[in-house]
């Protein structure tokens, strides 16, 4: 196959999620290129030719050595082509197959020249959105290209607009406002490029699934274990940057390509990171007591010439005074003192905390709000209620007296949580988050002009507000565009039927071709027919055309033009 005249098509180097790239060969300038072109299933859907578009116009106006060049875009009888620099070696994911790790300072070298290629496509306000191994080539000489701006957005035009809540990407590296449907900025590359140099030193990606969505779900919701915990050639401050870079906050990570690597260079150079490195685990030294210093032995001092004999007789009587004065006390106190009154502590164990109090305080024992512990529910009560005893002190039983303070240990009421963000996002990829906050998720069916079915068109309550955990969060998940039913509009004037059409949401047009007349309707400059019919069920927007009717016949026959006869 030769595509646009010159562009012949060779062999197939690989595919992807909506197209496949094959070598080739420009007859013109006698070069071998890559021919990426769009699967044929997708050749006649308009939306994703212009995200195909997109991705070469994009790519386009970034020139830089770490980014593979576009040399030319075009369609020839419905192949839809991009024709790109060909790049020899092999992708980053080839290397790291089968769980293999790169030695940190090559990783550091890669990282680096990544950032370079998306500082030079942010300059240019484009976001790469999937950054990945699989879209870094590594040639024969050790040179790093980025690939694949299949799902890049143009952040300073028009198509900001639309930015949906898909999910996009490849989840083991998707960064949190990723997969939460948020906008993203360039910040999101540098979270992907932190995932990927996580990969190179450690042999995995930061976070492992059974499902994309449980991958997405921790992405948003768990902090990554320190790379050097996995690999101990990673410095301490190398596991500082990559962790700044996977901060969930995008505010907390690099704001950029360049300062991402300037701080990769000071890891590299033993230099001091801007990131904040890990504490590591202190340890106590022992320290040896400094020596003592040296005593001067000195003669014994001569004995004063003194009496203790006064002192000791003194100390003797006062304590035998302070004897007696005791023995005098306690039997003054024992003869005055009543007896004491013991009570049985109830057993409150599982009862609120109000109806306890009450039971307690009735047997002649005190409760303080001081004396009140309130712990989350135990994992071996998890649907125990806020407020109920789990534990008391003293026992159930135990006698003591009158006024005894009593310990209670109750289930605390949880802390209310903010909704999470989940607009936008696949329905089962939204209840998984909300679950796992702790809330019970229900799911309701509703149309929706602007997002896609099967996802979330908005929450009850809504996303941000407080909740508590436990409490049932409903999911409205879009089922698509709703049908609209078409007007009757024949027979009305042609005015009247396109206004009517107009407050159904749909368009309309006035045919110039003509129909038999509507015997309904005969007179007049009525609408005659309408397609589609009445009752039809079409998607908003879509256009009924109007048909008027001919015009009828002059009469003929033996009667004049004004129907009287010719005698």
């Amino acid at each position: 196959m030769v595509l646009g005249g010159r562009y012949r098509v060779e062999r197939e180097l690989g595919r992807g999620g909506m197209a496949k790239v094959f070598q080739g060969t420009d007859t013109v300038l006698d070069r071998t290129v890559a021919i990426k072109v769009l699967a044929p299933q997708y050749a006649e859907d308009d939306a994703f030719v212009q995200r195909f578009r997109r991705e070469a116009h994009a790519a386009a106006r970034i020139s830089h050595p770490n980014i593979v060049s576009v040399f030319d875009t075009g369609s020839d009888d419905g192949v839809h082509y991009i024709v790109m620099e060909f790049v020899e070696g092999r992708t980053l994911a080839e290397f790291l197959s089968g769980g293999g790790r790169i030695m940190p300072e090559r990783s550091i070298d890669i990282a680096q020249d990544v950032c370079q290629a998306l500082e030079a496509a942010h300059a240019q306000g484009v976001i790469h959105r999937d950054i990945k191994p699989g879209n870094i080539m590594i040639g024969p000489r050790g040179d790093v290209k980025v690939t694949d701006f299949g799902i890049a957005r143009v952040t300073t035009t028009a198509e900001t607009v639309e930015q949906t809540a898909a999910i996009l990407g490849t989840a083991s590296y998707l960064s949190p406002e990723q997969a939460q449907g948020q906008p993203v900025d360039a910040r999101s590359d540098i979270y992907s490029l932190g995932c990927v140099l996580y990969e190179m030193v450690t042999g995995r990606p930061p976070f492992l699934g059974d499902s994309p969505v449980a991958v997405a779900s921790k992405q948003v919701l768990e902090q990554p274990v320190p790379p050097s915990k996995l690999n101990g050639d990673v410095s301490p401050d190398l596991d500082a940057v990559i962790l700044r870079a996977l901060a969930k906050n995008p505010a907390n990570r690099y704001q950029s390509g360049e300062e991402f690597r300037a701080d990769l260079e000071r890891a590299r150079r033993g230099l001091p990171v801007e990131a904040t490195p890990l504490l590591a685990g202190a340890t106590t030294q022992v320290i040896d007591p400094p020596p003592a210093p040296p005593t001067a032995v000195l003669p014994p001092p001569e004995p004063e010439k003194r009496s203790w004999v006064p002192i000791v007789v003194v100390l003797v009587i006062v304590a035998l005074l302070g004897v007696l004065l005791w023995i005098l006390a306690q039997n003054l106190l024992n003869d005055d003192e009543p007896d004491t009154t013991l009570v049985a502590v109830p057993g409150v164990v599982g009862d609120r905390l109000n109806a306890a109090r009450a039971e307690l305080e009735e047997a002649g024992l005190v409760v303080n709000d001081a004396d009140i512990l309130r712990v989350p529910a135990p994992a071996d009560q998890p649907d125990a209620a806020p407020g109920t005893v789990l534990e008391q002190d003293p026992a159930e039983g135990e006698g003591v007296e009158e006024g005894t303070a009593v310990l209670l240990t109750v289930v605390a009421q949880p802390e209310a949580i903010p909704i999470p963000t989940v607009v936008g996002l696949q329905a089962s990829a939204a209840q998984l988050i909300l679950e796992q906050a702790g809330f019970v998720v229900e799911q309701e069916e509703e149309p929706s002009q602007e997002i896609p079915a099967g996802s979330v068109t908005r929450t009850e309550p809504p996303e941000g507000t407080e909740a508590l955990p436990g409490d049932t969060i409903t999911l409205f998940v879009s089922t698509g565009t709703e049908l609209v039913a078409v007007p009757e509009v024949r027979c009305l004037s042609f005015n009247a039927a396109q206004n009517a059409l107009d407050r159904a949401g749909l368009r309309s047009v006035i045919s110039s071709d003509q129909v038999e007349v509507n015997p309904n309707c005969p007179l007049g400059n009525k609408v005659a027919a309408q397609d589609p019919l009445p009752l039809t069920e079409v998607d908003p927007d879509t256009v009924v055309t109007l048909f008027a009717g001919e015009e009828a016949p002059p009469p003929t026959g033996p009667t004049g033009p004004t129907g009287d006869t010719g005698a």
